[in-house]
């Protein structure tokens, strides 16, 4: 018997669960007989999803939070590059994490509380809301880490490189508060060539 068919798509921690399987005495036992059975999909230590029919992005902040979703698989998701993401890169305030689940990898890298709050949206998919870098955002995110970037030019060779989409819009707001928060040299260039070229697209 499903116990979740009134309440499919649901991530439930392990004091939910309990709570679900109400005077149960055996409530562990049930839970990893659940996880057996597929009926509870593990995402880490005391955090389950009840059905694979969710995307995987919807997970991030529950694995590890505070954090949201940027760099390549945010570009994805906005339709900014044409490669597949396989692994899902998310921002935290805290030490940067690894999880392998049953629905990928997720990994997690850390920035300073100077810039995290800074151009993130809140979308929602599965019925699960999530918070995502906006495309700019997830650019500065990516672009500083970027060591060997330390001109305009490297800003466009390494645009170039990444295939994003010619349409790319970037916001100029977002981008100076980023090299203020961040303070590295690849965000200053990113910064420069919007300024003087209107973008960074060859």
């Amino acid at each position: 018997m499903n116990i979740f068919k009134d309440n499919p798509g649901e991530i439930i921690d392990s004091l939910r669960m309990k709570d679900i399987l109400g005077d149960l005495r055996d409530k562990r036992g049930k839970i990893a007989r659940m996880i057996h059975s597929g009926e509870l999909i593990k995402l880490r230590r005391g955090l389950y999803a009840t059905t694979r029919n969710i995307n995987p992005l919807c997970f991030a902040a529950s694995i590890y939070g505070p954090s949201y979703i940027s760099f390549e698989t945010a570009f994805s998701y906005h339709g900014l590059i044409p490669e597949a993401v396989y692994e899902i890169s998310s921002i935290t305030l805290n030490r940067p994490k690894e999880f392998e689940t049953v629905f990928g990898r997720y990994r997690y890298h850390a920035v300073p509380e100077a810039v995290y709050y800074i151009g993130i949206e809140r979308v929602t998919e599965s019925g699960i809301p999530f918070l995502i870098a906006s495309p700019t955002k997830a650019l500065c995110d990516r672009i500083a880490r970027e060591p060997g970037v330390r001109s305009m030019t490297d800003v466009r060779r390494w645009a170039e490189l990444m295939r994003f989409d010619s349409k790319l819009e970037l916001d100029l707001e977002t981008i100076r508060a980023c090299t203020k928060g961040y303070g590295r040299p690849a965000v200053r260039c990113l910064l420069r060539a919007v300024e003087k070229y209107g973008g960074i697209m060859t």
